[in-house]
């Protein structure tokens, strides 16, 4: 069955930046999730990266109306053209999820930062521990 889910942590949560320019209107559930993995805010860029690992990354599982139409202008945002592509910035991958309050996962697409150049010169970061982009961007006042 082809997953119809997708699942964000940064700049496409609601009432950030790019969730106001592409997903208003058109969520029809949203709930709390989680994945494993790290992330860190990418402070050129001003939105997060998420690379593998064992930490818990809060977001929100989404599922949203014309979902195909949806995910095309989100693999645009996340220029991601294609499995594997060189020319990703983001992987977009099905992930488990893990639904909290619950014992139960789900599986959703999920952009992965698909570049190695997180803590160079040209893009210095900030490792977020606690797993949330939504808190680091409120005491940051930003």
């Amino acid at each position: 069955m082809e997953c119809m889910r997708i699942w964000v942590y940064g700049s496409l949560l609601e009432g950030f930046f790019n969730y106001r320019k592409v997903l208003v209107g058109k969520v029809l559930s949203r709930k709390a999730g989680q994945v494993k993995g790290k992330i860190f805010h990418q402070l050129a860029k001003g939105y997060p990266a998420l690379l593998a690992g064992d930490d818990w990354v809060e977001g929100e599982l989404l599922e949203i109306e014309d979902f195909h139409d949806t995910l095309e202008m989100l693999d645009v945002l996340e220029n991601y053209f294609g499995p594997g592509d060189a020319d990703n910035e983001y992987e977009r991958i099905v992930t488990p999820v893990f639904l909290p309050g619950t014992d139960a996962w789900t599986e959703a697409y999920v952009y992965w930062y698909g570049r190695d150049d997180l803590g160079s010169p040209e893009n210095p970061v900030i490792p977020l521990p606690d797993g949330s982009w939504r808190t680091f961007m409120r005491k940051n006042n930003t």
